[in-house]
């Protein structure tokens, strides 16, 4: 027997020597990748920011997280259709195996309109991951991608799937995601060193960011992804986003805070299914994630259908290395990027109604149409009693005279405008400094909201700059024209009306001072707003009359006042023509440059609304100052009795 028992251990050794190495060799190998990988995925899983929602339904904040298409599997309220006459249903709540193999003439179609959303969509979410089907936790896919041509890299790849794509191009169903590429090509390898870069999908493009890149956020592996609201597209940080292109998407994303914190489960995928009857057997759909439509509000294809599937370092390789972001402080530029936004939805929302109820629009343009024409009719002006014959004669002649005076003058005024640039640099630094100081954050805290509230706090005090900015040119303007009274023939430079306003700075601090004082409490009492308004027009020769007359700053205001006592609506009229003016020219110069040069970035776009500004301030100081001098020519005779000295006043400049 003891010869015996070495032979038969021998045998048996033997056996299963031969079975093994008989067996399939991906049955070999497949426990430890398939552990390998999960590891991988998992070290590196992402947290996803939502900005965060006041209440349900108020289109302001997310109120979708990446979630699994199960929610959208055999669930009965959800149709798959077939292209066709009147696309019929090929299956009520479809499961992942009536997907597989199907092409694109097939899709899914939820309840609802994609393009009249309501609140259906997200109270239909909350349905399908509440409570009654066991509280759904958010989930992202991971894909382990390789490239044929490229072996020596490797892409661990996320799959966020949204229920719903609630943006100027509305759809349902929204594949969305983030890729970190690694310069080795296994997986073994790859958890052995860190990522090389970052590439965030957005709309058609993306953006990428080296590993060790600041712009980057991360938890230790986990990088930090910013879901913009609606769209979804992937930001690395809290901000409004600006696109101009397919690839940035058109129009504006934000992500600005407060937002919610996230942690999905990740979900590894496989490169490909085996079958219909495979978990993922979905993956091999190839139609639409939702309702189909035509253009921008059709539902998606699935993420096998997307070019980083197969192609993962070409599609991060053409990736962007910066987005748009709008700059806080820079209340021209914001509001012209807010211009931007909101005539982008409008033109959204224009072309949702075309398409859902096309009489409705053309009926809305016809009535727009015939006010426009009504208001262009300069016999409709003639016959408003409330604007005297007076006041329509001197606004013109107001207008014509500052232009004029402007062209002849240009070179010496622009160089009195560029005093805009060094305050738009002092405005943007104290902006970015604003929100960081430990005073404001505290302040910002006990408000709620720390990214609103400091961003409000920024654009009021880059507001307070830009008027400053505009008391100094107003005061350096009239001085000039002054100067040029007094000196007859003589030449004056932009240099002597500089020092001449400056010699009188304390008085013109001291006055805007006070002026915002009682402004700014008038205000804040909110029924004090008519009273705030009245005693605004009634300050705004305050520059003028100081530096021409050498006044102090509450004798300046109250001469401001005694000039517009009597003509307050004339100088009210004449404000709100001048103002609108500047910001239409800005706004439209700004608006050219967003549309036609796509690419700009926003600190040269800043820098250019800016200059803008320099170039169009000075003609409102000249209109302003002309508009005193005819309230000073005025006050010199009987207000009821206009003379003719008004006209000279004014042609004399």
């Amino acid at each position: 027997m003891n010869l015996r028992a070495p032979a038969i251990g021998a045998l048996m050794g033997a056996l299963i020597a031969t079975i093994a190495l008989a067996a399939p060799v991906d049955a070999q190998d497949s426990e430890f990748p398939d552990t390998a990988a999960q590891e991988l995925v998992e070290k590196y899983a992402p947290i996803v920011m939502l900005k965060a929602q006041d209440e349900a339904c108020d289109n302001d904040g997310e109120p979708y997280a990446p979630t699994a298409v199960d929610i959208v599997l055999d669930n009965p309220e959800i149709l798959l259709r077939q292209l066709g006459t009147e696309n019929p249903v090929v299956r009520q709540g479809p499961s992942a195996a009536d997907l597989y193999g199907l092409n694109e003439g097939f899709y899914l179609d939820f309840p609802a309109s994609a393009l009249q959303p309501g609140c259906i969509y997200e109270q239909d979410f909350d349905k399908y991951t509440g409570t009654t089907t066991g509280n759904r936790e958010p989930v992202v896919y991971a894909h382990i991608a390789t490239q044929a041509d490229e072996p020596d890299k490797l892409a661990v790849q996320y799959w966020f799937y949204w229920y719903y794509n609630d943006w100027n191009n509305k759809h349902e169903g929204d594949w969305e995601g983030i890729q970190l590429l690694f310069d080795v090509g296994t997986v073994e390898e790859a958890l052995a060193v860190d990522p090389v870069s970052a590439g965030y999908a957005q709309h058609e493009g993306g953006e990428r960011a080296d590993w060790d890149s600041s712009k980057l956020q991360r938890e230790g592996d986990r990088p930090v992804v910013y879901p913009s609201a609606g769209s979804h597209a992937s930001y690395y940080g809290s901000a409004l986003y600006i696109g101009r292109s397919a690839s940035e998407g058109f129009g504006c994303d934000t992500t600005d805070g407060p937002s919610a914190r996230t942690d999905p489960t990740v979900v590894l995928l496989p490169d490909e299914v085996s079958g219909p009857d495979d978990e993922f057997a979905w993956l091999d759909f190839a139609g639409r994630w939702g309702e189909r439509q035509a253009g921008p509000f059709n539902g998606p294809t699935g993420p096998t259908d997307k070019d980083r599937w197969t192609d993962p370092v070409d599609w991060h390789d053409s990736l962007r290395t910066s987005s748009a972001v709008v700059p806080a402080g820079d209340s021209q530029a914001d509001a012209i990027v807010n211009g931007f936004c909101t005539v982008v939805e409008g033109g959204s929302a224009a072309l949702i109604l075309f398409k859902t109820s096309p009489l409705t629009l053309v009926v809305a343009l016809g009535i727009l149409f015939l006010l426009l024409r009504w208001f262009a009719n300069r016999t409709v002006w003639t016959k408003v009693p409330a604007i005297p014959l007076i006041m329509r004669r001197r606004a013109g002649e107001i207008i014509r005279a500052a232009a004029g005076s402007y062209r002849r003058r240009f070179a010496v005024l622009v160089t009195i405008g560029l005093v805009y640039v060094p305050t738009s640099i002092v405005v943007a630094a104290f902006a970015s400094v604003l929100r960081v100081l430990p005073v404001v954050r505290q302040l910002t805290d006990l408000a709620g909201n720390a990214a609103e509230t400091s961003l409000i706090f920024a654009l009021f005090a880059s507001s307070i700059a830009n008027v400053m900015a505009f008391v100094a040119v107003s005061a350096m303007v009239a001085s000039y024209y002054d100067l040029l009274s007094e000196a007859g023939d003589e030449e004056v430079s932009g240099f002597d009306a500089v020092r001449r306003a400056w010699a009188h700075a304390p008085e013109l601090l001291g006055g805007f001072l006070w002026a915002l004082f009682v402004v700014t409490v008038l205000t804040m009492t909110i029924i004090g707003i008519p009273v705030a308004v009245w005693f605004l027009i009634r300050f705004q020769f305050m520059a003028q009359a100081i530096v021409t007359e050498d006044l102090d700053g509450r004798s300046g205001l109250r001469r401001s006042a005694a000039l517009v006592s009597g003509r307050w609506w004339h100088t009210a009229v004449m404000v709100a023509l001048v103002n609108l003016l500047v910001a239409l020219s800005g706004a439209v110069v700004g608006l050219i440059l967003l549309v036609v040069v796509a690419g700009i970035p926003m600190w040269l776009f800043s820098a250019l609304v800016t200059l803008v500004y320099a170039f169009i301030a000075p003609l409102a100081a000249v209109a302003m100052t002309l508009l005193f001098g005819d309230a000073v020519a005025e006050s010199l005779t009987d207000p009821d009795e206009p003379s003719d000295s008004d006209d000279d006043v004014l042609l004399s400049v």
